[in-house]
């Protein structure tokens, strides 16, 4: 402990006992003096009552009654009592329990300072014979008052004086830090800086101003020490940030590059297993680069890569740890990466989808009324691994991700697909399917309950499948339906869906379910066959309960074939709805045809049309052509303040998570 930080605790300490001493000694002053009041109000009280009932004029009883009571009714008296000569009362008054004054003073404070209720005694003549006794006690309740106020005012005033005594020594405490930086620390600080000030570096310490003359002498040997390292800390500086700009970073995002990731990957595949030699990596690719940079010209689509880069890193923000941070770089000009070490599997799959849904909402709309597409792909890696090996499983699981041609992520694990072994590994994808449709209790669902903004009554449960392998372990449907529809199984997969949505219902008689139907399954002819006889076996008041939910670019692709699906449907029943309405506006051309439940829009598309007269015009487009069709539209309640306020006013509804 500093010296300064020793005198000034002990000054504090000394402070601290002569307020504490002043206020118990003026609390007791105050005490005893109120007690002497008291017991003085009590004789005075008890001089003059008995010096009126002495009076020849006031010797009958009623007259004495009456002037007894007019003392007792002021409250200033717990208890009046006159006796006879002999001792026998012949007026008593009291004060009940319950109407006794208490004051405003607590009742620990009572406890605390205790103040007497004194009581006064006189003899009441009649000329020269003595006629009885009166007899006073005082009520101390306003007493009490007095004592409270006059301590509360005085602890006050002794808070506000230790207050003001705090406030001396954080300003001197501050003051000395202060000229400790602005003396020593700062220019000690500077001494090898890259880019320091040539002009603050150049300039002669004025040591006459000094704030303490004893610190003269180091700021002078510290300004001789930065002169003499000034020139050198510039050119390495400039050097050092140069270098470290060219060799790590992307120009256009700022994020890092492949040589700095590619470094960084190796040297995770080359750290032991517990720290850091396992995890996971995550690679997407823009697909339509070209049409972007035609769309936007090249200073447009560079800005739109910076901004995918930050919208990105805003997801990534807070995971990971210190020691092992998540990295995301750019390999090339359509190429990003994300390093995910040390996180289990399923916590991958999160974050990865939630920047799949980031991306999502980044799409940019082309020339020929399409978005952007993205493709994803993910694997693992373990300590050990070649560099290589890994890059090529995450190449080969991106190439299956374009040619499958959907928007989820393609995730090949280490041991499912070894380089030079692709078929294996899809027979075992293939494998471990067909048995989960064929295995009771080996697909289950996830409900995500969801109702809207400002209401606590759950609106509806979305469901998604779950795959509980031979192994113990619990898959997504975004890990293994990409799968079954490359293998021709989504299908199968979403009549399973359907069918545990309704014994579901079933067993929850007043929810309402969402199961959602990818658009591969509706080319497969015993697809709708399938369905419909499943709807018919079901109870109508269970049917009623379920809406299929379908994505809005089948209505685009396949209006014909989706408006045949959507009356099977409702005849049976049940309801139909379409989600990212607003990433296939065409679809609104056919929406009429359909009978729908609600439709769905992205939340990031609500927030671009705040910055955007175009997508705002389409967007109002789609509401009003909901609204017309008096079909709900919901959108996820996680917008800017001022999205949510067009939303409404344009009638869409906010969802939220169901508490």
């Amino acid at each position: 402990m500093s010296l300064l930080s020793r005198l000034l605790i002990s000054v504090t300490l000394a402070l601290a006992v002569i307020l504490v001493g002043t206020l118990g000694w003026s609390v007791t002053a105050a005490r005893q003096y109120l007690d002497g009041q008291l017991e003085s109000e009590g004789d005075n009280a008890a001089s003059a009552l008995a010096l009126s009932l002495s009076q020849p004029a006031n010797q009958d009883a009623v007259t004495r009654e009456l002037l007894m009571m007019a003392l007792f009714d002021t409250g200033k008296f717990d208890a009046i009592a006159f006796t006879d000569v002999g001792g026998k009362p012949v007026f008593e008054r009291e004060q009940a329990p319950q109407a006794h004054y208490k004051g405003q003073a607590p009742a620990w404070f009572a406890q605390l300072l205790p103040l007497s209720a004194p009581r006064a005694q006189r003899e009441v003549s009649d000329g020269w014979k003595q006629v009885g006794q009166l007899s006073l006690t005082v009520n101390n309740g306003y007493a009490y008052d007095a004592l409270w106020h006059s301590s509360t005012r005085m602890a006050l005033l002794v808070l506000v004086a230790g207050l003001a005594w705090a406030l001396f020594v954080a300003g001197l405490i501050r003051w000395f830090r202060r000229l400790l930086r602005q003396q020593v620390e700062a220019q000690v600080m500077a001494i090898g800086k890259q880019a320091a000030s040539s002009d603050a570096l150049g300039t002669e310490p004025d040591t006459g101003s000094a704030q303490v003359a004893e610190l003269a002498s180091v700021v002078s040997a510290i300004h001789a020490t930065r002169e003499r390292v000034r020139a050198t800390a510039q050119e390495q500086g400039e050097r050092i940030e140069s270098l470290q700009l060219e060799l790590h970073s992307d120009p256009v995002t700022g994020l890092a590059n492949r040589r700095y990731f590619i470094n960084e990957l190796r040297r995770m595949l080359g750290a032991p297993a517990g720290s850091g030699g396992n995890g996971h990596l995550m690679l997407f690719r823009q697909r339509d680069l070209l049409a972007v940079n035609a769309q936007l010209n090249h200073a447009g689509a560079d800005a739109w890569l910076a901004t995918v880069g930050q919208q990105v890193k805003a997801v990534l923000a807070g995971e990971g740890s210190a020691d092992h941070p998540i990295q995301l770089a750019r390999l090339n000009g359509s190429d990003f990466i994300v390093l995910i070490p040390r996180v289990d599997g399923l916590h991958a799959l999160t974050l990865v989808e939630r920047i799949r849904q980031t991306l999502e909402g980044l799409r940019v709309m082309l020339a020929d009324a399409r978005r952007c597409r993205w493709a994803y792909a993910l694997t693992d890696y373990t300590s050990g691994s070649a560099v290589g090996e890994v890059l090529a499983r995450l190449d080969q699981a991106l190439m299956r991700a374009e040619s499958a041609g959907h928007d989820e992520v393609e995730f090949l694990t280490q041991d499912d697909a070894q380089t030079g072994k692709p078929v294996a590994a899809q027979g075992q994808w293939q494998q471990m399917l067909e048995q989960a449709l064929s295995t009771p209790g080996a697909l289950s669902l996830r409900l995500r309950p969801l109702a809207l903004d400002g209401q606590r009554q759950t609106l509806q449960q979305e469901a998604s499948l779950a795959l509980h392998a031979g192994d113990g372990s619990t898959l997504g449907g975004a890990l293994f339906l990409p799968v079954a529809v490359r293998l021709g199984l989504s299908g199968a997969f979403d009549a399973e869906a359907i069918k545990l949505g309704l014994a579901w219902l079933a067993e929850h008689a007043d929810d309402a379910l969402v199961v959602r139907i990818s658009l591969p399954s509706l080319a497969q002819p015993r697809f709708q066959p399938q369905v419909q006889s499943i709807l018919q076996a079901a109870a109508p008041q269970t049917t009623a309960r379920l809406v299929l939910e379908l994505d809005a670019y089948a209505l685009q692709t396949d209006a014909e074939e989706v408006a045949t699906f959507a009356r099977e449907v409702t005849a049976c029943g049940a309801g139909m709805a379409l989600r990212r309405l607003d990433q296939s506006p065409m679809a609104l051309a056919q929406l009429h045809a359909l009978t729908l439940r609600y439709v769905k829009l992205g939340g990031d598309f609500a927030e671009q049309a705040l910055a955007s007269p175009g997508t705002r015009q389409l967007l109002i487009a789609m509401l009003d052509t909901a609204r017309g069709l008096q079909v709900p539209a919901l959108v996820p309640a996680l917008v800017a303040a001022e999205a949510a306020v067009l939303l409404r006013e344009r009638g869409a509804n906010l969802l939220v998570d169901a508490p």
